[in-house]
């Protein structure tokens, strides 16, 4: 048998997930004490051999990073010996490298936590810079939502689709859903003043007239790039456009903002809580683990 602990953050996934393995659930409780930590209960002290500890990292990031570490702990002092974890939303992955002087490259001090715990593996989807797992794959599972967002979008008609990165970091992930859809990619450049933050977008020469343009990526948090893609779009006669994102973190009311510079839709996996997840992780989870 396997157990399934399902943690805080977003619940609902160990759930689902547990069902489509035919695990045992374990429930985890909790609370927040007056002063902010968090208490943990188990609805067991049993663990099969075999244990997956679904717990993402979304916010409140801090305090779910330590759940995630304490149940970890926890699950191997109630009897787990092969314990895999499963982070649906792996906060501060987009620091992986030093820009300003000083600056914590905080991608590896989080890898440096993990892999002290009792976990064997770690299962994510659509990390920020895949790069940062070379010579790490024995442990950590990294796969991409893409292709369901590809399946997504071969349901809808579109007229001669074209899928855009809204830079170039994002340029192989679009690839992958222009692989489903056999369809055309393209990207933006994009700059980042390291200080201020403020975003420039420098498009290059586009065909997008008349055409239904989707734009892709693994995050959207303020929704900045996303906006100044479309807003260009539109400047190039696009004809409608659609966005689609892997983890929907939608801070300032990021999804609004899209919507009205003109995105047709907005899609999402429930890797994070929002009103667009359309599309479960759980059972893009359930395939990767099989495969170990």
């Amino acid at each position: 048998m396997t157990t399934i602990i399902s943690g805080p953050g977003q619940s609902n996934i160990g759930e689902q997930l547990a069902k489509l393995l035919k695990a045992d659930l374990i429930s985890i409780q909790h609370k927040f004490f007056p002063d902010g930590e968090r208490d943990l209960i188990f609805s067991k002290e049993t663990c099969d051999d075999q244990t997956i500890i679904v717990q993402t990292i979304a916010p409140p990031q801090d305090s779910n990073l330590i759940s995630l570490l304490q149940l970890t702990y926890t699950a191997q002092e109630f009897g787990a010996t092969d314990i895999s974890l499963v982070t649906p939303y792996l906060a501060y992955a987009a620091k992986d490298r030093r820009i300003l002087p000083g600056e914590v490259v905080s991608i590896f001090n989080l890898f440096k936590m993990i892999e002290a715990t009792p976990a064997k593996r770690l299962f994510v989807v659509d990390i920020h810079n895949p790069e940062v797992l070379l010579g790490k794959e024995n442990f950590y599972h990294n796969f991409s939502a893409m292709p369901e967002f590809g399946k997504y979008f071969l349901k809808k008609n579109l007229d001669n689709p074209l899928i855009i990165a809204p830079d170039l970091g994002a340029k192989e992930r679009v690839s992958i859903i222009g692989k489903v859809m056999n369809a055309e990619t393209d990207y933006f450049e994009k700059k980042r003043d390291p200080v201020s933050g403020e975003i420039k977008l420098l498009p290059h020469e586009m065909l997008v007239k008349n055409r239904d343009v989707i734009i892709a990526d693994e995050l959207i948090r303020t929704g900045g790039t996303i906006v100044k893609a479309i807003q260009a779009l539109h400047e190039m006669n696009v004809g409608r456009v659609f966005v689609a994102c892997t983890h929907m973190m939608l801070v300032n009311g990021a999804d609004k903002k899209i919507l009205a510079a003109g995105a047709e839709e907005l899609i999402g996996t429930d890797s994070l809580p929002s009103d667009y997840g359309i599309v479960p992780v759980a059972p893009m989870f359930k395939e990767q683990i099989e495969k170990y």
